[in-house]
């Protein structure tokens, strides 16, 4: 007597649950690799001469998209973030930049918005907005701050 009604042997079940796991296992690997940052890139840090503004700046490249961001943070708490993204893939891609910068114990992250670049072109992205924590350790961020800022596709 026949337990299932599939009408399909056990053979073609194992095959198709085989194929089915594969085929999950590759999905969720593509997620995973699509979600992993970018290395950490040198910045360089460069105090203006009348100590008001901090300026960090370096290059990152991820999955064919390559550019230089530029972040700045000032005495009176205002903060912007200036890039350019690079495709150097046929296909349009989003980015965005994201600049972590830490001093001390505390953080702050700020990002601009996603624009979307076009294969083997070009486009330019910046923020800028007021923090108040930037303010209130404007002294401790000159002295002693780093920021990561990285390039995020998608």
């Amino acid at each position: 007597m026949r337990l299932d009604n599939t009408r399909t042997s056990g053979r073609i079940r194992t095959r198709r649950g085989l194929a089915l796991l594969i085929a999950s296992g590759a999905g969720v690997g593509s997620l995973l690799l699509g979600a992993v940052p970018a290395q950490a890139n040198d910045t360089t840090k460069q105090v203006a001469a009348d100590g008001r503004s901090v300026t960090f700046a370096t290059g990152d490249s991820s999955r064919g998209v390559r550019g230089n961001v530029t972040f700045v943070v000032k005495a009176d708490g205002n903060w912007s973030v200036e890039g350019n993204g690079r495709n150097s893939n046929l296909l349009v891609r989003k980015f965005h930049w994201t600049c972590d910068l830490t001093w001390d114990a505390a953080s702050v992250s700020h990002r601009t918005g996603k624009k979307a670049v076009p294969g083997k072109k070009t486009r330019s992205v910046s923020s800028a907005a007021y923090d108040p924590s930037i303010q209130a350790d404007f002294a401790d961020i000159a002295a002693r701050g780093r920021a990561d800022c990285d390039i995020v596709i998608g």
